[in-house]
């Protein structure tokens, strides 16, 4: 997903309600929109609703707006492998 890695790296595991769609759909847009603004492309990133990244500034940035739509954690992970 992320090649070698040295550092550490950053998870966030977010849960945003399905209901209402239009919620959702605004918090997946302003994610979007936060991601082409960090020059990431969505694909190869994340699984369903967990963001795996070694910038701790985008993974707060994620973090913080997925707890304007809902719950959200932040942790901090050290490969071991």
């Amino acid at each position: 997903m992320m090649g070698s890695i040295s550092g550490p790296i950053w998870v966030v595991d977010y849960d945003v309600p399905v209901k209402p769609a239009a919620r959702r759909m605004a918090f997946y847009r302003a994610l979007w929109k936060l991601l082409k603004l960090h020059g990431i492309k969505k694909s190869g990133r994340s699984t369903q609703s967990v963001w795996i990244i070694d910038n701790e500034e985008i993974a707060r940035d994620i973090h913080d707006l997925a707890k304007s739509y809902g719950k959200s954690h932040l942790y901090n992970a050290t490969p071991v492998d």
